[in-house]
């Protein structure tokens, strides 16, 4: 399954270089580990788990229901958070540490439990917003508007209860009016005044997260690695040997980059202060991962394949590993 095969990213990187003279001979090992061990590997597709997608048509469009995303579903789930610590390590609640050790492999987290998993599925909310707003700046306004009907129905369910409990019922309201708005029309002036409301229910969501645990590296760097493990998981579902087979999946995985880089991009300070060269380096990386995604529409070869790409993804990890230990 696609989660066992991902997890070996981080399992090579963080289990044989934590401890390594430097952070940037970690990256380079574990870079070559990974893919030396991946050539022995083979290449299992993604399998849903209760969602499942059901791709059709051009785009891939009528992703399946309750369970989120097929390429994991619940199990895609646990790969793209297994590096948040359990309720009770590092992460704690609200405002506080809670403690140096933690990493959430070993025991679920959801966004019940873990502010940084609640404040991610919002950010793949985000992710795909910006993506269906860039493509009708581009002239696709027929393959932007179904990524409005996504954050409803891809990444609601999954955050559903924390949102209850957190006091943030105004979120699913503006959500499924921008969905049936995206059903009657691909007009972006007739769209865009709900597109705004789910932008800023998404917001206010987001700022119910404590301001001082939104501004702690960590919490800022498993948020972007996260979105980037996300992404990479989209992009393992769009290309299929050395061409496209998924427009919407390579879509979405850009969208949840482009938010990534944002947050990376807002908290600059923050993560400087803590350290200015880890720092570059993980800036470094997301930006080597634009030429994946170079523009909405796929490029005519995959730039990289989905093995490089999650080998990109362990060495922003392997340098983020400072703000983590």
């Amino acid at each position: 399954m696609t989660e066992h095969r991902l997890k070996l990213w981080v399992g090579v990187g963080m289990a044989t270089f934590i401890g390594a003279a430097s952070q940037s001979a970690w990256a380079d090992d574990a870079a070559a580990e990974a893919d030396t061990k991946q050539a022995d590997m083979q290449h299992q597709p993604s399998q849903g788990g209760e969602g499942g997608e059901g791709h059709g048509g051009e785009g891939g469009e009528g992703h399946g229901g309750e369970g989120g995303e097929g390429h994991g579903g619940e199990g895609g789930n646990s790969y793209v958070f297994s590096h948040f610590p359990a309720a009770g390590g590092g992460e704690g609640g609200e405002g506080g540490e809670g403690g140096e050790g933690g990493e959430g492999g070993g025991a679920t987290v959801d966004a019940m439990t873990s502010p940084g998993v609640y404040y991610t599925q919002l950010a793949f909310m985000e992710g795909h917003l910006q993506i269906s707003q860039d493509l009708y700046a581009d002239g696709h306004a027929m393959q932007g508007t179904p990524h409005l009907s996504h954050p409803l129905a891809e990444h609601y369910p999954d955050v559903e209860k924390a949102l209850e409990a957190r006091e943030q019922g105004a979120l699913e309201e503006a959500l499924r009016q921008l969905s049936q708005k995206a059903e009657q029309t691909d007009d972006w002036k007739q769209l865009e005044p709900a597109y705004q409301r789910a932008r800023d229910a998404i917001d206010a969501a987001q700022a119910n997260v404590d301001e001082t645990k939104r501004s702690e590296p960590r919490f800022i760097s498993d948020v972007t690695l996260a979105l980037l493990k996300k992404a990479g998981a989209e992009y393992e579902e769009a290309v299929k040997g050395d061409e496209f087979v998924n427009r919407t999946e390579y879509q979405d995985g850009r969208g949840f980059v482009l938010v990534a880089q944002e947050l990376w991009r807002d908290q600059a300070q923050a993560l400087k202060e803590k350290d200015a060269e880890a720092y570059q380096k993980a800036q470094d990386r997301l930006k080597a991962l634009e030429r994946v995604w170079p523009t909405t529409q796929p490029p005519e070869k995959p730039v990289v394949s989905a093995d490089e790409l999650h080998a990109d993804i362990a060495r922003f990890e392997l340098a983020t590993s400072a703000f983590r230990y």
